[in-house]
């Protein structure tokens, strides 16, 4: 199946569409600090770096490619970056409309649920979450 131009992708991971099949995204910043004592008593936080992190969470997610709703890169994609260590292009649109916005990311965490097996079309269902922590 190639890719249905009719759905907008938002989410380009490593060059790659990544499905919008039951797909809810967020985002969040994680600040690292460090906290001083100084010689007169008073406190001081200083801010180390701020770094967006970045959920896509999908429900009943095909493994299979073809079996996306859209034709776009699923759960066995998803699986393989996951297992990788290192890091990858990460492109977004938080608007149809707007341009993309291109960081570098890693995977912070990966989760998946096997929800079934489909045996005559040699394809399984997940419920995934993957976190991507800008590098």
């Amino acid at each position: 199946m190639t890719p249905d131009t009719a759905i907008t992708h938002l989410v380009v991971l490593n060059n790659h569409e990544i499905t919008e099949h039951n797909r809810v995204f967020s985002s969040s910043m994680t600040t690292s600090s460090s906290n001083v004592e100084l010689a007169n008593g008073n406190k001081r936080r200083f801010i180390k770096n701020v770094k967006n992190l970045y959920t896509l969470s999908f429900t009943w997610l095909p493994s299979l490619q073809t079996e996306t709703i859209d034709g776009r890169r699923g759960r066995d994609y998803l699986y393989s970056l996951a297992t990788m260590s290192s890091q990858f292009n990460l492109s977004i649109k938080l608007n149809p409309d707007d341009p993309f916005y291109d960081t570098v990311v890693y995977v912070d965490s990966y989760n998946e649920t096997l929800l079934r097996r489909d045996i005559s079309a040699q394809c399984a269902y997940y419920n995934v979450d993957i976190s991507l922590k800008e590098k």
